[in-house]
């Protein structure tokens, strides 16, 4: 297998052998270990070899490990061109692998999405919810509102825009797409209370500059005995950012540690950046302090909390810290550390 070479397109199919290779050929159990494009591209040569890769079971397992959430663009092209080679795929998951994939991915296209989902429909095979899920998502992470909007048209004519599923997320792909007004069109139609719909919805109103809106749909929801999720409190909690709101912060940090949100990493590294926002430099560093882990975003946060309250060398001596534990800086970091410099006399 190692004598494959490296390409990033795929081999050719070979004739389909007048038997199919049962579902658990040797190759199969190798997928899982290919950890790297040029594996994949091995064994997917060694697969042709066998006559295994047009099979199934082996489509759909190269398609789903070529997707990962924030699959490279890489990965992602050598999916559609494995999904290409098929004559023609009549198994919808395949089709949702795929869209999931362009979904999850932070160079997200809506028109490649688009296009894998024009062929679904051109090949007769029935969309269905997770197929919406995952094409509306795309389009909201691309910020594409005409591509969304044409998709939820479709979803209407199928049935499927009421579904629990879908409903949230045309709702986020409004909200995403800076159709704020679609958005809550949406969210004022749905019959039952969902706490994914609230979310989606806070969401919405932090990122266009809304937070007493954000607060007010918070509150409604616990009104109605919905449990709030770390989705929900972490938008709350930029919402207290934006309003400066340190004693209303305060309360849902309390709330937050019964219901036991308060040692995801995500929570804390916004509790922190509340915090900071809100004058208490003092409360973020506690914060920061208790966590058992961090990741980047927490590390970065801190340092732009120290930058802006004025402590330069607290932020240059966090960021060695960061770097002792193997953590890479990205461009949040740097512009902290550049800030701590500039506003504190400092050469970097």
């Amino acid at each position: 297998m190692s004598s494959a070479p490296l390409t990033s397109t795929p081999p050719p199919l070979l004739p389909a052998k007048s038997k199919s290779p049962p579902p658990h050929h040797p190759l199969l159990s190798h997928l899982p270990h290919c950890t790297n494009l040029r594996s994949l591209a091995q064994l997917h040569a060694a697969a042709v070899k066998a006559g295994l890769a047009a099979h199934p079971a082996f489509v759909t397992r190269l398609l789903t490990l070529c997707t990962p959430p924030g699959a490279h663009p890489a990965h992602l092209a050598y999916a559609r061109q494995v999904f290409d080679r098929v004559p023609h795929p009549a198994d919808a998951v395949w089709y949702n692998t795929l869209l999931r994939g362009y979904a999850r991915s932070p160079s997200s296209s809506a028109a490649a999405a688009v296009r894998v989902f024009v062929r679904m429909l051109e090949e007769g095979v029935a969309p269905d919810t997770y197929t919406f899920v995952s094409l509306l998502k795309a389009c909201a992470a691309a910020r594409a509102g005409e591509e969304g909007r044409q998709a939820h048209a479709l979803a209407v004519k199928v049935g499927a825009a009421g579904h629990e599923y879908v409903r949230p997320t045309l709702i986020n792909m409004y909200a995403e797409c800076g159709d704020a007004r679609a958005a809550r069109a949406m969210f004022d139609r749905m019959d039952g209370d969902c706490v994914v719909s609230y979310n989606a919805m806070i969401a919405a109103a932090v990122r266009s500059s809304r937070p007493g809106e954000a607060l007010v749909l918070f509150r409604e929801m616990q009104a109605k005995g919905l449990e709030p999720t770390s989705v929900s409190v972490i938008s709350v909690l930029s919402a207290c950012a934006l309003l400066g709101a340190l004693e209303l912060g305060r309360w849902i940090h309390d709330y937050v540690r019964k219901l036991g949100l308060d040692s995801l990493v995500k929570v804390s590294t916004a509790l922190i950046d509340m915090y900071a926002k809100c004058g208490s430099l003092e409360d973020a560093i506690s914060v920061f302090q208790g966590m058992e882990s961090r990741d980047k975003q927490a590390w970065s946060v801190m340092i732009v909390a120290y930058a802006n309250h004025g402590y330069g060398r607290e932020a240059i001596s966090l960021f060695e810290e960061m770097k002792k534990h193997g953590i890479k800086p990205d461009d949040i970091t740097f512009l902290g550390v550049l800030y701590a410099c500039s506003h504190s006399g400092l050469i970097c």
